[in-house]
């Protein structure tokens, strides 16, 4: 029989002998390749979601502020879509407020550009004017204050001022949803003249995004805008990107450092099984020993069971993996601020399972160790 024929033998009859041994040890691995795979899309997918938010609630690459929160002079913005290589210019209010109690995001837009931060009307219609006393309100804003079309709300400015009435005409879901991460509990969307005059701040807004036209470099505007407004803070909508990238960077990291525990766990796991099997195969192997067999033949046993351990483990990983990235985007998308895609990130999957053989093998090397150093003599003599 050869020593492969042989190695399976033993494979299969330890695995077969001990059955809860095998599956917890396998579990085990399953477990911390899962919890890998299903942060490693959880992340691809929330990235991809909060990408998109950017790119749709900012309709522009390129956005100008002022020094303060609220002091971007509309001369500036039309002075802005004067300026060669520059499609289109938005400016927009975007500062924490007041509903009674509640603190929300005070959003003020002209009506033509509803459409960038709006993705569906749940109740009412848009406004149409520059002024009114209208307001739309964010869906979640009017589930948790119980508003509907046709109702009053008072909103007051974050700093001084006093409360202003408004008219519900409209219940909407709102696409710029980023900002929850931090602060306010919703939106309320005011025409840009109504939060200007509420703010007591008329001519000025927040920001104003620039879009500019295409084959135009987005740098070479940024740096066009900041050398004739030194006192403006210009970014680009990529460094808003790569902003919200860093955040998420530093939590997938911390939830990555919880996972590598479970890791180390499954690999003290694997080696405890293997260690066990050695100490109990000591007869067999000094008998394989006395008869001729190599150091080799004996490692390739306990190498072989490990890495059986791995690639199962590493399968079962995988496809906990993919149902726990699932589970994660629901708890997310619950929240309401994000909404990320499911993406089967194939070489997140490869570098999970491959991980999963690695480390079934790599716990093999002290129980290997412990095998080939077993003295046929004395065990034999002990019999």
């Amino acid at each position: 029989m050869s020593v492969l024929k042989l190695a399976l033998k033993f494979v299969e009859r330890d695995i077969l002998f001990k059955k809860l041994v095998a599956a917890l040890t396998i579990l085990a691995i399953a477990s911390g390749v899962a919890a890998f795979i299903s942060l490693r899309i959880l992340g691809i997918g929330s990235r991809t979601a909060a990408m998109q938010i950017v790119e749709q609630v900012l309709p522009g690459e390129v956005l100008v502020y002022g020094q303060g929160i609220y002091d971007v002079s509309e001369d500036v913005v039309r002075d802005l879509e004067k300026l060669p290589g520059v499609e289109k210019v938005t400016p927009a209010i975007l500062v924490t407020g007041y509903i009674g109690r509640n603190s929300v995001f005070v959003l003020g837009v002209r009506p033509e550009d509803l459409k960038n931060i709006v993705s569906r009307y749940v109740a009412g219609s848009p406004f149409t004017g520059l002024s009114g006393p209208y307001a739309i309100a964010d869906l979640g804003l009017a589930e948790k204050l119980s508003l509907k079309v046709g109702d009053k709300v008072a909103v007051k400015p974050p700093f001084g001022g006093s409360f202003r009435q408004y008219e519900v005409v409209a219940i909407a879901e709102v696409t710029m949803k980023i900002e929850e991460i931090a602060a306010a509990g919703g939106y309320i969307v005011l025409p840009l003249r109504e939060a200007q005059n509420l703010l007591g701040r008329p001519g000025y807004v927040s920001m104003a995004v620039v879009k500019v036209a295409e084959g135009v470099d987005p740098v070479a505007m940024k740096n066009l805008i900041s050398l004739i407004y030194p006192g403006s803070r210009v970014m680009l909508r990529e460094e808003v990107i790569g902003v919200v990238f860093k955040v998420m960077s530093l939590i997938e990291s911390l939830l990555l450092t919880t996972t590598m525990i479970g890791i180390m766990v499954a690999v003290f796991g694997t080696v405890s099984t293997i260690t066990s099997t050695v100490r109990e195969h000591q007869r067999e192997i000094a008998i394989m020993r006395a008869n001729g067999a190599l150091r080799r033949d004996v490692a390739l046993i306990f190498m072989l069971e490990a890495l059986v351990y791995g690639v199962a483990g590493g399968l079962l990983g995988v496809v906990f993996g993919i149902l726990g990235a699932q589970v994660g985007i629901n708890i997310v998308a619950s929240f309401g601020f994000l909404n990320p895609p499911l993406i089967l990130d194939v070489p997140s999957l490869v570098l999970g399972f491959l991980m999963a053989t690695g480390l079934g093998v790599l716990s093999s090397v002290y129980p290997v160790w412990r095998a080939t150093s077993i003295r046929p003599v004395e065990v034999l003599k002990s019999e």
